[in-house]
C-alpha cells in the first residue's frame, strides 16, 4: 500500500487528532494523551517553531505524525535553536511496516549537516528504547545524555519554615524577572531562552500562561528564586479510557483518601486527569530550601483544587531534593541527544542540565 510523507498544514489537524484518538498509551490503566481542540496548539508550546510532518495513505488518511520543531535553549551559556523530536504516532495497522524507517529517512533529509536534536523517552517504554538501540539502517544514533525523574507532588508531611518570603508575581515584577532569567538561565544546560515580552504579547509559545502563574522567593528585599505553574488542560489532556476492574471499583475510596491526605483525583472512565506543571525554575546557588519554600504554597493550592503538581529534574540536579519532602508518585525518563553525525556530548561543558517538563 502506498503512502506519502509531507509537511503538515492546518487543514490536516482533524486527521492528526483522529490518529491521536486511535493511538492510546497501553498499560494497566488505558490512557490517551489528547490535544483538543487543535493539535497545533500543543505543538506550538513544545516548540517555538513547530515542524510537523505526517504520512498519509491513498485515501489521504493520516497514518503517522512526528514533530522536529526548534526552540531556543541554552547550550554552554548561549541561546541556540535546538530541535526537539517528539509526538511520534503511528497508526496501529502500520506498526511493523517500513513506515518508521521511511520517516527516519525523511528526518535525515531535514537535518543540516552536524545538527543534533533532543528527545525524551519514558524508561518503561520498552518498544521505543528497543528501537533506539536496534542499529537499524536509516536510524540516527541516540546518545544517552542523562536521566530525568518527574514527580507528581500531592502533599507534605508538615509545613517547613525556611525564612523566605514568597509572593505572586505582578506585571511590576517583569523587568526583575527578565533580568533573573537572563542571569541564571545561561548557567543551566538546555534552559529555555525566555522573553517575557512574548508572554505579555500572547505568543503561542506561552499559551494559557500569565504573569500571575509565577511565584518569587525573597530573602528580605533580595530575589533568590523563581518558579511557575502551568495548567495546560485547555490544549493538552490526559484522558483515562479504562481502569482495570479492581481499580475501577476502588476509585471512590481512593479519591476519598486523596481528598484527606493529598493525591491524584481519579476521574470516571472517559474523564481527564488534573495536574499543573512546574516551569521556569531558577534558584540562586541551586538551594533546595528555596525551591521548597516555593513548592509549599503551590502543593497546598493544588491539593485544595484536587489536582497534582508535576515537577521534573535530572537526577544530578540538587533541586531534586526539594521534591523528596512530599507525598508523590515518580516517573523515570531518559534524555537523549540524537544525531546522524558525530556524538554531540563532548561539545557540552559541565553545566547542570535542566528539563522543562511543561514543554515535553
Amino acid at each position: 500500500m502506498r503512502y506519502l510523507i509531507r509537511p503538515a498544514t492546518p487543514a490536516d489537524d482533524a486527521g492528526i487528532l483522529a490518529l491521536v484518538d486511535a493511538t492510546p498509551q497501553h498499560g494497566r490503566v488505558l490512557l490517551n494523551f489528547e490535544r483538543q481542540p487543535a493539535f497545533l496548539h500543543g505543538s506550538g508550546v513544545s516548540c517555538e517553531t513547530p515542524e510537523l510532518w505526517i504520512a498519509v495513505d491513498e485515501q489521504d488518511t493520516v497514518i503517522a505524525v512526528f514533530n522536529v520543531g526548534c526552540r531556543r535553549v541554552m547550550v554552554n551559556g548561549a541561546a541556540c535553536p535546538v530541535r526537539y523530536a517528539h509526538d511520534l504516532r503511528l497508526a496501529p495497522a502500520w506498526r511493523g511496516s517500513t513506515l518508521l524507517v521511511r520517516l527516519f529517512r525523511q528526518l535525515r533529509q531535514i537535518l543540516r549537516s552536524g545538527e543534533w536534536m533532543q528527545t525524551v523517552i519514558l524508561s518503561d517504554n520498552s518498544a521505543s528504547l528497543e528501537t533506539v538501540g536496534s542499529g537499524r539502517a536509516g536510524l540516527p544514533v541516540y546518545y544517552p545524555c542523562g536521566e530525568i525523574e518527574t514527580s507528581l507532588l500531592f502533599s507534605g508531611a508538615r509545613r517547613r519554615a525556611h525564612g523566605y518570603r514568597v509572593t505572586q508575581a505582578t506585571p511590576d515584577d517583569l523587568p526583575l524577572m527578565q533580568a533573573w532569567l537572563d542571569e541564571y538561565g545561561p548557567r543551566r544546560q538546555f534552559f529555555p531562552r525566555y522573553a517575557l515580552s512574548d508572554l505579555i504579547a500572547g505568543h503561542d509559545y506561552y499559551r494559557g500562561l500569565s504573569v500571575q502563574d509565577f511565584l518569587l522567593a525573597w530573602r528580605g528585599s533580595e530575589l533568590v528564586g523563581m518558579t511557575g505553574t502551568w495548567c495546560q488542560k485547555g490544549f493538552k489532556q490526559t484522558r483515562v479510557l479504562r481502569y482495570p476492574y479492581a481499580l475501577g471499583g476502588l476509585r471512590h475510596l481512593l479519591n476519598l483518601y486523596s481528598r484527606l491526605r493529598g493525591g491524584l483525583h481519579l476521574p470516571a472512565a472517559g474523564g481527564t486527569l488534573n495536574y499543573r506543571l512546574l516551569h521556569s525554575t531558577l534558584v540562586r546557588d541551586d538551594a533546595p530550601a528555596v525551591l521548597d519554600a516555593l513548592l509549599q504554597p503551590l502543593v497546598e493550592q493544588a491539593r485544595r483544587d484536587r489536582c497534582a503538581l508535576s515537577a521534573g529534574f535530572f537526577l544530578q540536579d540538587p533541586l531534586r531534593e526539594a521534591a523528596s519532602g512530599y507525598r508523590r508518585q515518580r516517573l523515570a525518563s531518559r534524555h537523549f541527544l540524537v544525531s546522524y553525525g558525530q556524538d554531540p556530548r563532548p561539545l557540552l561543558d559541565g553545566r547542570l542540565p535542566y528539563v522543562e517538563v511543561a514543554r515535553l
